[in-house]
């Protein structure tokens, strides 16, 4: 089989590119730390990667998520720890008024004092709000005092709502970021009366030097049982945040073994092995070497040097 010299020139540079292509390849992939520089290197494998990214981006957001909703979820613990620690208060004040020491208008007036003080310490707790400037129990009405005084009746109102801001922390899982004052305070007694209103009509009847005997013993009752109505309420509250916690913990610890797993595939299809790498290079450089001193050669016979 005979070559002509156009033929011998094609072969050749086509054996040089090849070699050359296969040296810049490498090393753009030692340059890159990877071993797919376009998706048509390994399709399957670009579609992988694809969709593991994708994932990887889903847990990112949802870490977020979680990281926001913890923090929102101690806030609130905190003050609802704080309300029934004074909820204890109110009810050793309450339960010690009908004790004959207090029966006198002096001892009436130190327990009136005190509860008063206590139900601004509830107002307070009630319409707490987060680092951004929002009402944290006043449900999706952030903008709104969750308890405030009615001007014309002089009576305590709920002014937030009962919604509940939902949180996506997971597929398919999503958490409550925020409790109620509804929930926590206007739900406590069996006649429907919240505790704001109920300590402040005990407050009145207790400097009220009218309202002895029976009546007196009636209002402290219907405090009683708003009293306790409303710690249980916030007790069965604190436990819910607590277990939403827990399992926060428990989620966010599972996507950071996702987030881990998903590395590790996507490391496998993406990632360098240097050792195969420096070989490839090591060898199209040869090749190129090799090429290059036969097509000069080559270049350099003539019919007069061979004779």
């Amino acid at each position: 089989m005979r070559l002509s010299s156009s033929q011998l020139n094609d072969m050749m540079f086509t054996s040089i590119q090849n070699s050359t292509s296969g040296v810049n390849t490498a090393l753009a992939q030692m340059g890159t730390q990877k071993k797919m520089l376009a998706a048509s290197d390994d399709p399957l494998g670009a579609v992988q990667v694809m969709m593991l990214n994708r994932e990887q981006s889903n847990i990112s957001q949802f870490q977020k998520n979680i990281t926001n909703l913890e923090k929102q979820l101690g806030l609130t613990e905190s003050h609802i720890d704080a309300s029934h620690n004074a909820m204890l208060r109110v009810e050793e004040l309450v339960t010690s008024v009908l004790n004959a020491s207090n029966s006198e208008m002096g001892g009436r007036e130190a327990i009136a004092s005190e509860l008063e003080g206590l139900l601004d310490q509830l107002v307070g707790e009630a319409n707490s709000k987060n680092p951004n400037g929002d009402y944290i129990f006043s449900g999706t009405k952030t903008d709104s005092e969750a308890v405030a005084r009615d001007p014309e009746t002089g009576k305590f109102v709920f002014q937030g709502n009962d919604e509940q801001r939902m949180v996506s922390v997971a597929e398919s899982i999503n958490v409550p970021a925020n409790q109620t004052a509804s929930d926590l305070f206007f739900n406590g007694a069996s006649d429907g009366s919240d505790i704001f209103n109920t300590l402040d009509s005990l407050v009145k009847d207790l400097r009220d030097p009218g309202v002895t005997g029976s009546a007196l013993t009636s209002s402290v009752t219907n405090a009683q049982s708003n009293v306790t109505g409303v710690m249980d309420g916030m007790g069965q509250v604190l436990t819910e945040v607590g277990g939403q916690r827990a399992s926060l913990d428990r989620i966010s610890g599972s996507h950071e073994d996702n987030a881990l797993m998903n590395d590790n595939l996507i490391g496998e299809v993406e990632d360098l092995d240097y050792s195969e790498a420096i070989l490839r290079l090591n060898t199209h450089m040869a090749a190129l070497q090799a090429t290059q001193m036969s097509y000069t050669k080559i270049q350099n016979l003539s019919l007069f040097k061979m004779m």
